[in-house]
């Protein structure tokens, strides 16, 4: 049996803890701020904290940059070196460009054939879901093509991604909604909730009320199919909402048979878009429940 090595983007929002368990090879994305010439990489030398104080100070939101093909050439060749194979998910191909890169490192590494690029499809701990399963599937014994075709046909397609907004102000300052639209939302405490499909970020519900009105909205949706669920994994991953993320938790502890809860933080990526106070609920659905629904 070879030995595999799973490598992800910093985007995969997943704890130190999780990180380990799996032992994740992390490339983290680059961070810059408008008249800021420190180069910052997402979860290295900065953090949560760190992009609300500029944020503050600046007034204005960090550009998030993707990785160029050259570092994943680099990593994917520390790793053959070392007689791994190696599995790379990371950002969704229609969210970043880094999946392009990734293509292109893996085509110029010494071995390409021993480098296996899955998308996401999804973003932040979305792609930690994908790597859990694709964990459990190496245990298994699976080879890298079996893996692969798991996960394009059973997995991707049946996660679960919404996300809470607690205030509009990130989405204003970096062209999502108009300032009109934030000022409405902020008036009628509006938190719209972003939800992932198709690989693309869209609008969906958008409770009126405090953060964890919004959350238990996301949470009442899930438990209406939590009979077609994939109960080995459940993520809530926030960008400094903790009290929500405290107040969610043993709701679903309570409420549901989810094997594995994890809270996970959110980095650099989640936090510019949507700022502080998101959090999210991500999850699987069983594959045959998927195709009976888009056949309905």
């Amino acid at each position: 049996m070879p030995k595999i090595k799973l490598i992800t983007d910093s985007t995969v929002d997943l704890s130190k803890e999780l990180i380990k368990e799996l032992d994740l090879e992390i490339i983290p994305l680059v961070v810059s701020f408008e008249g800021d010439d420190t180069t910052y990489y997402d979860g290295v030398n900065i953090h949560q904290k760190d992009i609300i104080e500029k944020v503050k100070k600046n007034g204005k939101l960090p550009a998030t940059s993707c990785i160029g093909p050259g570092k994943f050439e680099e990593v994917f060749n520390e790793y053959i070196d070392k007689g791994y194979e190696i599995i790379y998910c990371g950002i969704g191909s229609k969210l970043s460009s880094s999946y392009q890169s990734v293509l292109l490192g893996r085509d110029a590494c010494k071995n390409p054939e021993l480098v296996t690029v899955l998308d996401s499809n999804n973003l932040s701990s979305a792609t930690g879901l994908v790597l859990l399963k694709v964990r459990d599937f190496v245990n298994q014994g699976l080879s890298r093509a079996e893996i692969e075709e798991k996960v394009n046909k059973e997995i991707t397609p049946n996660i679960h991604a919404s996300f809470c907004i607690d205030t509009t102000d990130y989405m204003v300052k970096g062209g999502r909604c108009s300032a009109l639209t934030g000022f409405i939302a902020k008036i009628f405490s509006i938190k719209p909730i972003i939800v992932v499909s198709e690989g693309k970020l869209l609008v969906g519900k958008k409770p009126i009320g405090n953060i964890n009105v919004a959350i238990k909205t996301i949470y009442t949706d899930m438990m209406k199919e939590i009979g077609d669920c994939d109960l080995d994994y459940l993520m809530v991953t926030h960008f400094l909402s903790d009290p929500a993320a405290k107040y969610i938790i043993p709701i679903i502890e309570e409420t549901t048979k989810f094997k594995h809860i994890y809270n996970t933080p959110a980095g650099s990526v989640i936090g510019s878009h949507c700022g502080p106070g998101t959090i999210g609920l991500l999850y699987m659905v069983k594959p045959k429940v998927e195709k009976e629904r888009k056949k309905k």
